[in-house]
């Protein structure tokens, strides 16, 4: 099974993190949801199984396709828009991309832009596997086909707690603009897997805004 980490673009998506849709009746929107997964794809590409924050297992059904998606039998960390579960098993309404975000030194990155942008909401997932974020970025059709908007982790700082024990962490999250015009809002999701750190570990994360810059705490 392949893990498939994807680095520094930006995947735009309007989807929320998590929101249930209710109609009276029986109707195919009858009871709708969206939510961080982890979904993995069979032999064809497309995404057969996911598995959410909490834990939860999702069989779908009928598989569904994503053009993103282009490794069999790999997992990729996605926003899954669903209908309702029984028995574990749901259909599948559309699936989009969510950014991974793995840190890399500030010493050893290319890039360190930290162009502003919106940041909405900041959490860890229920499972304590990722730190997501919510963020709202500016955008266009730029003239120059080779402008590429993108944004990444650097870890600038890493020491031990006053413990001993556990560590702390900080992080910038880098933002390059590109040259991509900011003609409008888009929301993008980003996630930070949370497997090379300890319980006990503290994880700051610096964001530059437009209302200035901002960081964010987390005590795992």
């Amino acid at each position: 099974m392949k893990k498939q980490i994807i680095i520094g673009f930006l995947a735009l998506t309007a989807i929320a993190c998590r929101h249930d849709y209710y109609e009276t009746g029986d109707s195919a929107l009858s009871y709708l949801h969206t939510e961080f997964v982890d979904a993995t794809t069979n032999y064809a590409q497309a995404f057969a199984s996911a598995i959410t924050d909490d834990n939860t297992s999702l069989t779908l059904s009928p598989a569904i396709a994503a053009k993103w998606a282009t490794t069999p039998d790999s997992t990729y960390r996605a926003m899954l828009y669903y209908n309702k579960v029984e028995n574990g098993i749901t259909e599948p309404i559309a699936i989009k991309r969510v950014l991974t975000l793995k840190p890399t030194l500030i010493s050893e990155a290319k890039q360190q832009n930290t162009d502003p942008l919106t940041l909405e909401s900041a959490w860890i997932g229920k499972n304590k596997k990722y730190l997501n974020l919510s963020l709202i970025i500016k955008t266009g059709i730029a003239d120059d086909e080779k402008a590429i908007q993108s944004v990444g982790l650097l870890q600038t700082v890493s020491r031990l707690q006053k413990n001993g024990t556990s560590k702390a962490y900080s992080f910038t999250l880098a933002h390059n603009q590109g040259g991509v015009p900011a003609y409008y809002s888009s929301k993008v999701y980003a996630s930070i897997p949370l497997s090379t750190y300890q319980q006990g570990d503290s994880l700051y994360v610096t964001i530059n805004t437009y209302k200035g810059v901002v960081t964010k705490t987390f005590k795992l």
